[in-house]
């Protein structure tokens, strides 16, 4: 470690060096920071984030590079109420699950490359994710996929080339960008919830999506899809491909009020050169 190193740090904060990323965030706590210089690194335990914690590299992204370990099921699992990850890439390499998966709380990933190999970021539900200057390639699902009951913002990313997955079933080919997941008693569905004997039935909210200046092209299937287990949805395809073409315009009555019974808001986006379409709603 070189003075030229820490010049950003002030001068009473208490520094532990350490040779393995691994032994780094086993002997971190909540409120602390692990730094990462440039080479290339591998560590289980990201997928064991549950302190609130900063992770964050010093000098360009492309040059701290974090792989996966193929004989791991998971790359980057995050169930603390913060947890933020700067300046990084992650090359997914024979794990099953997402590239990053928000289990709970909220994960923020920033001017980050996320290089998947299988499926893409998971925002489980009830857990919080925002996203900014990055760039998400290469997933076998969508780059982004929400469940009932998450939240995601995205602004300034660039998702593309995703969907690689060669698949008979209809409702996986139409994944591309970013995918929205509505359970079939979602309040977008607006399907009616009966209550027997003082026990009601769990109604999740359908995800609810922010998603500001993205570039989201290349995609196998749409650029933006919203799965909806049922046949009793809102056909509202073609005021959303219109307002995809006419550039997120606000003026558009009807598309405002798609967008609000998405839990949907999309401004100054491109989205183009999708497979299959730039925004859709589609059944399983």
């Amino acid at each position: 470690m070189t003075t030229e190193m820490v010049k950003g740090l002030s001068s009473d904060t208490l520094l532990q060096q350490h040779g393995d990323l691994d032994v780094a965030l086993d002997s971190c706590y909540s409120g602390d920071t692990v730094v990462i210089f440039p080479g290339e690194y591998q560590a289980a335990n990201l997928a064991l984030l549950t302190e609130d914690i900063v992770i964050r590299g010093v000098g360009k992204r492309e040059e701290i590079l974090i792989t996966s370990e193929p004989s791991h099921d998971s790359f980057v699992v995050s169930k603390a109420d913060n947890v933020k990850l700067m300046h990084l890439s992650l090359i997914q390499q024979g794990t099953v699950d997402g590239i990053v998966v928000v289990e709970s709380g909220h994960l923020t990933l920033e001017n980050c490359v996320l290089k998947c190999e299988g499926t893409g970021v998971c925002v489980l539900t009830g857990a919080a994710l925002t996203v900014t200057d990055s760039e998400i390639t290469g997933a076998q699902g969508a780059g982004v996929e929400l469940y009932p009951g998450s939240t995601a913002i995205l602004e300034r990313n660039e998702i593309h080339h995703c969907n690689n997955l060669r698949t008979s079933d209809s409702s996986k080919s139409t994944l591309g960008g970013v995918n929205m997941k509505c359970e079939e008693n979602s309040t977008f569905s607006k399907l009616k919830v009966c209550c027997f004997k003082e026990t009601c039935a769990k109604v999740l909210p359908a995800p609810k999506l922010k998603m500001t200046n993205n570039h989201i092209y290349g995609n196998n299937g749409y650029g933006v899809s919203i799965l909806q287990p049922t046949e009793q949805f809102i056909i509202v395809e073609e005021a959303l491909s219109k307002g995809a073409a006419s550039g997120d315009n606000k003026d558009d009555n009807t598309l405002s009020k798609v967008m609000q019974n998405l839990n949907l808001e999309m401004n100054n986006n491109k989205i183009e050169a999708n497979l299959k379409g730039d925004i859709r709603i589609v059944t399983s």
